[in-house]
């Protein structure tokens, strides 16, 4: 099907010139003003190839269409005009008019007009074939160009140029219209603009404070009696009242939705627990969601057998049926212990007796380390290093102090851990007995005297101490089970816990340095007890889902504030994705946090647990010491203060002085002093360390120079080496003349000067003056110190402290020369160098302090 040569469509239809509906003009001119003329509409008719030259810009042909024929003669190419489009300016893309005829004259029998050619003819003829009566009411116009994409308008003048040719109407002699015709759009050509467009109501006075349910209700009725006038019923029961109402309440949820989806999006203004734990993370902070506290247990059994580990245990009921199971316990809102790992049980460890060689006024100072037990020979306790014992003294009545509420020596009980092998001895006063010696880590040293024997009976002395030896380390939270809904096949789906109060622990240490490091469990390494199954495999909880591949059984615990916990699981990228409807069985612990610092004797009953072996017969238990370690989950306002400066936290150490600080994060480091040292291929960095305490015990020292090296391996640089030494130890040497007041025996004065000046702890729970703590690298020995701490002491009038080889008086470092400390009041030490004085006369090279008493000046 071949395509004409030439189309036309109107140009602009019913479209305004100077601000006037063209399409109502023309009604009215035709039925009103029947001797007026006017423009009905323009076509450009769309040139296959134009008579113009190819070189040039091609031109364009109009067919002007009036309302009536005009008088022969009267338009002209003078007397027509194409103003430019959207360029006022008419220098600016000029349309000029080549020629101008009327239709009957160009598509005639006679000679064309000037400059029509015979492509035009056909053209015109083509385009007018459907009415050719009408061509005398046509004007055919050739423009010199084609004219751009803009809106022209075609005007007709009079000879002169100006106003509207005779006998048309003014506003009719225009006409806009466009050459792009042959361009699609989906434009209505035929779409006006109204003349006057509809007036607008007048809007209401908005309150954008307005946001909650009583601001919106009074909002709502006023706009209601504004719109209805006649309205008049405005009781709750009317259903305008009952509308308004309830826009009002879902305009409230609204604004609280609105108002919490941008408060969640800061960290400062987070609400949820969810959200700030996520910003929180962003940050490098890991929330604190607490620790459960952490209790030794010391069990008592009539037959040897074993503990299982998850053994549940909580509070004595006196009145009323107790509970058997840990449903029953927490729902009577009972605290629940459950013990950290399995141990055997023996007739033989429930208690031994601390042994006193005889002595009938024994004590075990404060600071002591080791003890003597005693047992039947019949009986043979069985324990390694590692073992822990719980010392509790007991009255002399031989009531013991075992379960905790009689109030006998609450204090001095102390739980140890045994640092190696016991060593038996024989004593010829109990020949139906063995004597054990144990050790125990410097860390468990005691913190006040324990009284071991109190007087005699029978040619004996009494016991008042013994050592509990079935203890079971147990920490707070009970464990339920419940199966909860399929996750479903979204992605946002997140079961929730049907009970609040997921417990968070940390797992049990495995040969800790000390029974006290046993009850400090750190927040930071706490994990939730938490376990899913759902039949094919086993779900277990982790920090963050990133890390897992897509077939990791991961799941991430969020609790929000009211205690509630709900599971997020994987995408199936990141970790697996839960098959969908299938149910989840839940096993977890309730507890944790403050509330299981519970004090001494509070534990005192065995429940029972499914899948658990019982207690051998006969088995009791009891808590001698307090529960400890519990702590609460960090709050919001913590999190927004801490989170910031764990991202600024450095997480490198390049300087000595980054060493030396990474190295005192360990709570075991007093302080550390680091230094840069060539080894002959490379620099390494060498921290010395100064422990806190235990600092002559072989094997706490190892292990806190092991835990310090691993740390500081994860923050040195690249190429460094790192490696720990102990500290430069210096003894010193100090022999001072002491002048007793009257009334007080020099040999007692003496005797409590050289327990001020020790290096344990005072029998007040004081550390000695030279305690290894109190002295650490670079802190010297001021002359001023030594002379007022002897003072204090009572029975002392003066204290003549100097260094005077005549009169035996020295204050000096051990085999050195003097080097003017006394004149300077002072002994230095160096940046890497601890003084210490411990007078060990079994160890002399550990310096010494000596005061030579005078009854006299």
């Amino acid at each position: 099907m071949s395509r004409p040569y030439g189309t036309g469509v109107p140009a602009v239809a019913g479209g305004l010139v100077s601000g006037v509906d063209a399409e109502a003009r023309r009604a009215l001119v035709r039925e009103q003003a029947p001797v007026w003329n006017g423009i009905d509409s323009v076509e450009v008719l769309v040139h296959d190839s134009g008579p113009a030259d190819a070189r040039e810009e091609r031109a364009a042909t109009l067919l002007v269409r009036l309302l009536r024929a005009p008088a022969p003669g009267l338009l002209s190419a003078r007397t027509v005009r194409v103003l430019g489009g959207v360029r006022p300016d008419p220098r600016l893309n000029p349309v000029g008019v080549v020629w101008a005829h009327r239709a009957d004259a160009v598509a005639g029998g006679g000679p064309p007009p000037a400059g029509v050619t015979a492509e035009d003819r056909t053209l015109v003829e083509r385009a007018t074939s459907g009415a050719p009566g009408s061509r005398d009411r046509v004007l055919v116009v050739r423009t010199d160009s084609a004219g751009d994409w803009s809106t022209y308008v075609l005007a007709l003048t009079g000879d002169d140029g100006s106003g509207p040719p005779a006998g048309f109407d003014a506003p009719l002699a225009r006409a806009a219209f466009t050459f792009t015709v042959d361009c699609p759009s989906a434009l209505d050509c035929a779409a006006g603009v109204p003349a006057c467009p509809p007036g607008t109501a007048a809007s209401p006075v908005l309150d954008y404070l307005a946001r909650d349910y009583e601001a919106l209700r009074t909002r709502l009725l006023d706009r209601l009696r504004t719109l209805l006038p006649d309205w008049t019923d405005h009781s709750p029961a009317d259903p305008a009242v009952t509308l308004a109402e309830l826009f009002a309440a879902l305009g409230d949820r609204l604004a609280v939705w609105q108002d919490g989806v941008a408060a969640e999006a800061y960290l400062s203004t987070a609400r949820r627990r969810t959200s700030v734990r996520r910003h929180a993370r962003l940050l490098d902070h890991r929330m604190g969601e607490g620790v459960s506290a952490r209790v030794w247990l010391a069990f008592r059994t009539d037959v040897d057998g074993w503990v299982a580990r998850g053994t549940p245990v909580t509070e004595p009921f006196d009145g009323g049926l107790p509970p058997e199971t840990v449903e029953e316990a927490l729902a009577a809102g009972a605290v629940v212990f459950e013990t950290c790992a399995g141990a055997r049980i023996t007739t033989a460890l429930n208690a031994l007796d601390l042994h006193s060689w005889g002595d009938p006024d024994h004590c075990l100072p404060a600071g002591a380390t080791s003890a003597f037990l005693r047992h039947p020979k019949g009986l043979s306790p069985d324990w390694q290093d590692g073992h822990v014992l719980l010392l509790v003294p007991r009255d002399r009545a031989g009531t013991r102090g075992a379960e905790g509420r009689d109030g006998v020596g609450a204090a001095r009980r102390q739980a140890v851990r045994l640092v190696r092998a016991p060593v038996a001895h024989e004593d010829p006063l109990y020949p139906g007995h063995r004597v054990l010696e144990v050790h125990w880590a410097a860390e468990d040293a005691l913190r006040v005297p324990l009284p071991v024997t109190g007087g005699l009976d029978g040619g004996l002395p009494v016991t008042l101490a013994e050592a509990l030896a079935n203890a079971v380390l147990a920490d707070h939270g009970g464990t339920v089970t419940e199966t909860l809904a399929a996750p479903g096949r979204g992605q946002g789906a997140r079961p929730r816990l049907g009970r609040t109060g997921l417990a968070w622990t940390e797992s049990p240490p495995v040969g800790p340095r000390s029974a006290a490091a046993a009850l400090r469990p750190d927040p930071r390494r706490a994990e939730p007890r938490i376990v899913l199954d759902d039949g094919l495999r086993r779900w277990s909880p982790a920090t963050d889902l990133l890390s897992g591949d897509r077939l990791a059984a991961t799941f991430i615990v969020e609790t929000e504030n009211d205690g509630t916990t709900r599971l997020r699981f994987g995408d199936g990228v990141s970790a697996r994705r839960p098959t969908p409807d299938a149910p989840l069985v839940a096993a977890y612990r309730i507890g944790g946090g403050s509330a299981g610092n519970v004090a001494a004797g509070a534990l005192a009953t065995v429940l029972t647990r499914p899948g658990l072996p019982p207690l051998p017969a006969g088995a009791r238990v009891a808590n001698p010491l307090p529960a400890a370690g519990g702590t609460d989950p960090e709050t919001l306002d913590e999190v927004r203060q801490l989170a910031p400066h764990a991202f600024r936290f450095p997480l490198r150490a390049v300087t000595s002085a980054d060493h030396a600080e990474v190295a005192m994060r360990h709570p075991g480091v007093q302080r550390a002093v680091a230094r840069r040292r060539w080894t002959g291929s490379w620099y390494a960095q060498e921290v010395a360390l100064d422990p806190l305490s235990g600092a002559d015990d072989p094997a706490a020292a190892a292990s806190l120079a092991a835990e310090v090296a691993a740390v500081l391996e994860t923050h040195r640089m690249t190429g460094t080496d790192v490696r720990t030494v102990t500290p430069v130890y210096v003894p010193l040497e100090v022999v001072a003349d002491v002048c007793v007041l009257p009334g007080h025996r020099p040999g007692d004065v003496v005797a409590d000067l050289a327990r001020t000046f020790s290096a344990g702890v005072l029998p007040d729970g004081r550390r000695g003056f030279f305690h290894p703590d109190r002295f650490t690298f670079g802190t010297p020995l001021f002359l001023s110190d030594v002379v007022a701490t002897a003072m204090d002491v009572p029975g002392v009038a003066w204290v003549d402290v100097g260094d005077d080889d005549e009169r035996g008086l020295r204050f000096r470092r051990l085999g050195r020369p003097p080097a003017d400390e006394v004149r300077r009041g002072r002994v230095d030490a160096a940046p890497r160098e601890v003084l210490r004085a411990d007078s060990d006369p079994g160890n002399p090279e550990r310096g010494r302090v000596s005061f030579r008493p005078r009854s006299e000046p």
